[in-house]
């Protein structure tokens, strides 16, 4: 790897540890960043009981938490600093659930316009079998100076 690209991703690392350090809800349930890279993340969860819906079962909110998460990530590894990303829309598929064990959410950027952009992430188990697939569009905006 260039030292260029290695100062990027660790430019980009830095960002958005930052960013989760004030970001109270991911804390709150136990998101951590494991990789990122220009239009791409990925974010990893332990599951724990408070995550868990009356089925025992990891609630479907979660698994939406860590789609928009993951993606918006993504996004923010493109945007400039003058600028903002906010969802617009996200639909999910959900396919198998999880009890137990570590979550891996991987998302990336499908498509950039002027003032959308779309993303896409893939929801998996320990062993790598896919929990649940969703994809989303943010809203990019200028930041008030």
């Amino acid at each position: 790897m260039r030292e260029r690209e290695i100062s990027l991703k660790n430019e980009l690392w830095d960002k958005e540890i930052h960013r989760m350090k004030n970001n109270h809800f991911r804390e709150l349930i136990g998101v951590k960043l494991e990789e990122i890279d220009d239009g791409k993340a990925i974010l990893i969860l332990p599951v724990s009981k408070k995550l868990l819906q009356p089925n025992q079962v990891v609630h479907g909110g979660v698994i939406s938490v860590l789609i928009d998460s993951v993606i918006g990530t993504a996004v923010r590894t493109i945007l400039t600093d003058h600028h903002n990303a906010m969802t617009a829309e996200m639909n999910i598929n959900y396919f198998r659930p999880v009890s137990k064990g570590v979550i891996k959410a991987e998302g990336k950027i499908i498509h950039k316009g002027g003032t959308l952009v779309v993303g896409v992430a893939d929801i998996f188990d320990e062993e790598g079998k896919l929990l649940a697939t969703g994809r989303a569009t943010y809203v990019l905006k200028s930041k008030k100076q």
